[in-house]
């Protein structure tokens, strides 16, 4: 047997083992019986992108579980996120407000911004998109969230690097 006919065979039996498994496991977590086939299949699709992975995972369902549960929390994130712009744009006057392409366009880049800010607690990202989105100076931040001038700054600089390892450690082609 060549290595891609393993790799294939692998990802078949652990398809067949566990999927059934996956999606009833999904189904406490979420909304919907198509929801939890969504992100069955999204788990598996990991797989895919990775196809030695079948042969090295020692516990195969805790391995499932894991990977399914960051991807209910990236849906449960992006809803957010959906929400709060949509709740925005309906605020706004109907003359500016963008068309729908525009729409799709802005939300995709705020799930890339939310996805880069991954990993900082909620308070250094909202110092950061109040200072990058809103324009907001850092003094006007310290005080709207009842916190320092220095406490900003620090959150502020550890965003940024983020950004930096973001664009220029983990893309070294750029």
């Amino acid at each position: 047997m060549d290595g891609d006919t393993s790799e294939q065979a692998g990802f078949s039996k652990l398809y067949q083992d566990h999927h059934a498994w996956l999606v009833r496991w999904l189904l406490r977590r979420t909304r919907g019986a198509d929801n939890a086939q969504d992100l069955a299949h999204d788990t598996f699709m990991r797989l895919l992108d990775r196809p030695a992975l079948p042969h090295g995972i020692r516990n195969a369902r805790a391995w499932l579980a894991k990977t399914a549960s960051n991807l209910v929390v990236d849906q449960a994130r992006r809803q957010i996120l959906e929400r709060n712009y949509l709740a925005l744009l309906t605020a706004l006057p109907e003359q500016e407000q963008p068309s729908p392409e525009d729409q799709w366009e802005l939300l995709q880049l705020l799930e890339r911004i939310d996805n880069l800010l991954d990993g900082l607690r909620p308070i250094e990202k909202k110092t950061f998109l109040m200072s990058r989105l809103d324009g907001l100076p850092y003094r006007k931040i310290a005080e709207r969230l009842g916190i320092s001038l220095s406490s900003v700054e620090k959150y502020m600089a550890k965003a940024m690097l983020k950004c930096y390892t973001a664009a220029y450690v983990e893309r070294p082609d750029l």
